[in-house]
């Protein structure tokens, strides 16, 4: 069994585990369908209907990606989930199929040997502003209107500026209203926002 000890991966025996992997992947932060590239302005639209299954990769691609994968030399694959693959209908309603999707890949991967880190990732909260990770319902539970993130300054997302994206500008939206706000609720709503409630619990 792996364990962690000093902030290194530690094997049975005492020894240091060095992990050779890659990160799959960027595709899986945004719905297969439809399509949620973040060029396409309407990739923002419809948010509770979506889905990410096939999302880093269908099925019938895996053992073809990780025959080559294991065959370069890497063991271990980092697969980034979103709480909106997994939750994007609304509270309490999960994407069994996404989550079946999501089982079968890993036991895939472990057909080939090769190890699987799980990441639940999130940049800049969301999709809606400017990252990816949570649902849209959160920002609406929150009192902010998806359509008008951009229009008002509080988030700033490709599908809204448009192809002319300065690179690297979408970690600004740590700062903006949306990104801040959603972060000092979730973390800190009870201190910050005591009279909050969505069906009579804190935010």
């Amino acid at each position: 069994m792996i364990r962690i000890k000093d902030g290194q991966f530690i094997d049975e025996t005492g020894r240091t585990l060095s992990l050779r992997g890659v990160n799959l992947s960027g595709s899986a932060k945004v719905p297969a369908s439809p399509d949620g590239a973040t060029w396409i302005k309407e990739s923002l639209a419809n948010h509770r209907n979506v889905s990410f299954v096939n999302r880093p990769l269908p099925l019938d691609e895996a053992d073809s990606h990780f025959s080559r994968l294991k065959s370069w030399g890497f063991t271990t694959i980092r697969l980034v989930i979103t709480w909106e693959a997994v939750e994007h209908a609304g509270p309490g309603i999960y994407d069994t199929a996404y989550l079946k999707y999501l089982t079968e890949l890993v036991k895939k991967a472990d057909e080939h040997g090769m190890s699987v880190i799980i990441d639940p990732h999130q940049d800049a909260w969301s999709r809606f502003t400017g990252g990816d990770g949570a649902p849209g319902w959160t920002l609406e539970l929150a009192g902010f209107n998806l359509d008008h993130l951009d229009d008002c300054g509080a988030a700033l997302t490709h599908q809204h500026y448009g192809d002319s994206l300065p690179r690297m500008i979408w970690p600004s939206n740590y700062n903006k209203l949306a990104v801040a706000t959603m972060f000092t609720l979730f973390f800190a709503g009870r201190d910050f926002a005591p009279n909050c409630l969505v069906e009579g619990v804190n935010i």
